[in-house]
């Protein structure tokens, strides 16, 4: 199934534009009459034919509509520092997506080595791997902030917060903090986790991060890239629910 997005629908009416009206007309020559596809970007999944095509744009008549489409048991929000090889972070978020991801944060620390990270080619693959894999809803890319603002704003997060790192100190593994959560059958299943730059998250920050509520988990015994640990970090969420 081909997928195309807007945000553009007033009742039984869509209409797709720019980048999704060429893809949809010029690149993959669909016509008036033509049967197509298209998500909402917030959990909407429709199902429509086009009945005009004019300048920029073609108008779509809207046949069916499915909200919450392939919804998942969990929110996950990932706030995660930015890779000095930019490449590395995008490849975990086309990853993340077609996994399943709510939310992400990038997050500057003290080791980060990458401090800049624009959103417009994060936004955009967020929307290619969410059409690629089927989902009906993309995930929310925040501003970029540091560590220590995000965890002073970090109250209002209404679920488990989680910080993973590879300082000495007590820590529980992921998997079994995750286990735990399924077998209560807890429908509150919210999840912030944290993931640090390449040089780990500072002591310093860890001890803010604990003093907010923040568990410490460990992700095994392997010492992991930053994109590698996000990536098992949203793997085992999507494997445990």
């Amino acid at each position: 199934m081909e997928l195309f997005f807007t945000n553009n629908i007033s009742g039984s009416v869509a209409t797709l534009e720019q980048d999704e009206y060429r893809h949809c007309v010029k690149v993959l020559r669909h016509k008036v009459g033509d049967a197509i596809s298209f998500i909402d970007g917030k959990g909407g999944l429709y199902k429509g034919t086009i009945s005009a095509t004019s300048g920029n744009m073609c108008t779509l008549s809207i046949t069916e509509s499915i909200q919450n489409y392939a919804a998942r048991g969990y929110y996950l929000h990932m706030a995660v520092a930015p890779t000095k090889n930019l490449e590395r972070y995008e490849w975990f978020l086309e990853k993340a997506v077609e996994l399943g991801l709510d939310e992400l944060t990038p997050i500057i620390g003290d080791h980060s080595e990458r401090r800049v990270f624009k959103p417009e080619r994060g936004e955009k693959i967020f929307l290619s791997a969410a059409k690629q894999s089927l989902k009906a809803r993309i995930p929310l890319l925040n501003t970029t902030i540091s560590f220590r603002d995000f965890i002073n704003n970090s109250d209002s997060f209404e679920g488990i917060k989680i910080i993973a790192h590879c300082n000495e100190g007590e820590k529980v593994n992921l998997v079994n903090l995750l286990e735990k959560r399924n077998s209560e059958k807890n429908p509150n299943n919210r999840f912030l986790i944290l993931i640090g730059p390449e040089g780990d998250f500072s002591p310093a920050e860890v001890e803010q991060a604990t003093s907010y509520g923040f568990v410490p988990i460990t992700l095994g015994e392997s010492r992991l890239r930053t994109e590698t640990a996000a990536l098992v970090a949203v793997s085992a969420v999507y494997f445990s629910f």
